[in-house]
């Protein structure tokens, strides 16, 4: 039997201590990252920071593995009881459950232009044209009621004279829309060119008649935030460099792929939505924070349905930004 001399026997040695060490390092790491599960109303455009955080792996680089959960119309409800810990939607909703004292707290101001289009049967051809119809938008006080009070407003129309119907998730009103089942929708991209291409009449732009106000936000529940503060922190960091990444009109290509990938939509919808969304609207915020002037234009719509009651309480009940202050760097 060959004898291994001393260094030979030196060098497996410190071989195997090396195997351990980079095995221990890697169990390290795995066990270090922190399960987020984030809850939002479908999948789609509004999500594309997220698809692209995960494609690049630089939610797990910052110690967190997220859980994309579709939830529709609870992401507000489900953060609040704790079965979610971030949560996406209009912002009224999560307005609502602070102010009724749910363990909630606004992380990061998401889309800051209202993304949508209001699409019509071929026969109405102007805004005027939807008094007595029935129209489809999120909910009896979704922010796209917000909208669409604003988008009307303009042709003297009220609410009351319309008639609503009630679907969270755009997909849902197109099809609403495309059956027959409603005279209008408000939509937002791909479904807005799906319904153009179908021969529906384009009404307009909600962004022309409301500017600069605020549309989906993120809220975390607080008691998990005050445990996994570092956690959310690094959510967010990959959160906002997605969002720069985004915005590089050279990553268009690739921000496209992600969005077929995830979202399931035609290819051409999805870099029309780029298009749109992206280089027109610009609809992502650039840093997460909310100004003074949309807090009041946000609040005020809700004062006028009667959630809120003024004095208004100061943006630090509803929001912490302290989270895209530190990561949006």
């Amino acid at each position: 039997m060959p004898r291994i001399n001393k260094s030979a026997r030196l060098n497996v040695a410190f071989f195997v201590v090396g195997l351990i060490v980079c095995a221990a390092s890697l169990i390290g790491r795995a066990s270090a990252e922190t399960k987020i599960v984030e809850g939002f109303v479908s999948h789609g455009a509004l999500q594309w920071p997220e698809y692209i955080a995960t494609e690049f792996g630089w939610f797990k680089e910052n110690g967190v593995d997220v859980d994309m959960v579709v939830v529709g119309a609870g992401a507000a409800q489900q953060v609040a009881a704790g079965a979610l810990n971030l949560g996406y939607t209009g912002f009224p909703d999560f307005i609502r459950a602070i102010d009724q004292g749910a363990p909630v707290k606004i992380v990061i101001n998401a889309i800051t232009a209202p993304p949508y289009a209001v699409y019509s049967r071929p026969a109405i051809k102007k805004i005027a044209d939807l008094k007595g119809k029935t129209v489809s938008i999120g909910g009896t006080k979704d922010v796209t009621l917000i909208y669409m009070e604003a988008f009307i407003g303009s042709a003297g129309l009220k609410a009351s004279d319309l008639d609503f119907v009630y679907a969270k998730a755009t997909q849902d009103r197109l099809a609403a829309l495309l059956s027959g089942g409603v005279d209008a929708a408000i939509l937002y991209p791909p479904s807005t060119f799906r319904a153009g291409a179908a021969g529906y009449t384009d009404l307009g732009d909600i962004e022309a008649y409301l500017r600069n106000f605020p549309f989906t936000v993120w809220a975390a529940n607080t008691t998990w935030a005050a445990k996994n503060g570092e956690a959310l922190l690094g959510y967010i960091r990959a959160y906002s460099r997605a969002v720069r990444w985004l915005y590089d009109s050279k990553n268009k290509d690739q921000a496209v792929d992600f969005l077929v990938k995830y979202s399931k939509q035609d290819r051409r919808d999805s870099a029309d939505t780029y298009d749109y969304f992206v280089s027109k609207l610009r609809a992502f915020s650039a840093d997460g924070r909310i100004s003074s002037e949309s807090y009041q234009s946000m609040t005020d719509a809700l004062v006028r349905w009667g959630d809120l009651s003024k004095p208004v309480p100061p943006i630090s009940k509803f929001f912490d930004l302290s989270f895209v202050e530190r990561a949006w760097k």
